[in-house]
């Protein structure tokens, strides 16, 4: 889980910055110990979304941003705004010290308003209004991002995932292009060994590639997104974000980032990328 804060005022943004790693981050001394969520602070705007568009580039997203309303340079509303252009599930909670811009605020769907000087406490009691069980939710959540426009990546908290056996990526990637359909090993079989014909050699290679990818997805901690059960295989929808996804939902940023590439490195793809692109021209068409 990423998460910013923006203060133009160094000892505001020092405060803030150590609360959330109180709230965010496992400590052990007073020092923040290895932990999925990272924590920083920026005095400056500019600073500020050039390491979130780095972020976004990378295929991580931001989760949190804890705002300074009345900031040089760049409210902390419009500032909010512009994070949302480029990440649009970003949950925005302002923390300043002016209670008159509360309602300028929330007509940007922002989740909270802290007042300053803020604290624990005080951050603690917006999750709290919000959510039961956060706190659950909090310790053990990684975000998992799939990215199949151009090339197909995986990536947890930002990081990309590294599998030991190409067949084993192809294989999941299979299973994303099936949008949560299920898959015997017969028909997985055919589809990663295109030109063989199907017997006990080769399916016995084929649960060698699932062992693998299961293998490989359990080291990072996202096995669940796989529904495995006896000859059959499918990804849960629900446990991770897809550029394919949010497509086929005609959001306007995956929309705008589809360049007529889909999971180019496999052959199988082609029948999905054309009906991306005759969906990405029906909806220009309607632009």
């Amino acid at each position: 889980m990423n998460v910013v804060a923006v203060d133009d005022e160094a000892l505001a943004l020092e405060q803030i910055v150590e609360v959330l790693k109180e709230v965010f981050c496992e400590q052990e001394n007073g020092r923040q110990v290895r932990s999925t969520h990272i924590v920083k602070g920026f005095q400056q705007h500019k600073v500020a979304m050039k390491y979130i568009q780095d972020l976004i580039d990378v295929g991580g997203q931001l989760d949190y941003a804890f705002l300074d309303i009345k900031m040089r340079g760049m409210r902390g509303i419009e500032l909010a705004k512009c994070i949302k252009d480029i990440c649009p599930s970003t949950k925005i909670l302002f923390v300043t010290g002016y209670s008159e811009y509360a309602c300028e605020a929330f007509q940007i769907h922002a989740l909270g308003y802290i007042l300053k000087p803020a604290t624990r406490q005080s951050v603690e009691a917006v999750f709290d209004n919000l959510s039961e069980g956060w706190r659950d939710r909090l310790a053990t959540s990684v975000s998992v991002r799939i990215q199949t426009f151009g090339n197909f990546d995986v990536y947890v908290d930002g990081i990309p995932v590294v599998f030991e056996r190409i067949k084993a990526k192809e294989l999941l990637a299979y299973l994303v292009d099936r949008k949560g359909a299920g898959s015997t090993t017969a028909h997985i079989s055919a589809v990663l060994w295109e030109d063989k014909e199907y017997s006990r050699n080769l399916k016995n290679q084929t649960q060698k590639i699932i062992s693998c990818m299961m293998k490989n997805l359990k080291e990072v901690g996202i096995e669940d997104i796989i529904v495995k059960k006896w000859n059959y295989l499918a990804v849960d929808t629900s446990k991770f974000t897809c550029d394919y996804y949010d497509f086929l939902k005609e959001d306007t940023l995956a929309v705008n980032s589809y360049m007529g590439e889909y999971m180019a490195n496999y052959s199988w793809a082609e029948f999905t990328t054309a009906n991306l692109q005759n969906r990405a021209n029906a909806i220009n068409g309607r632009n």
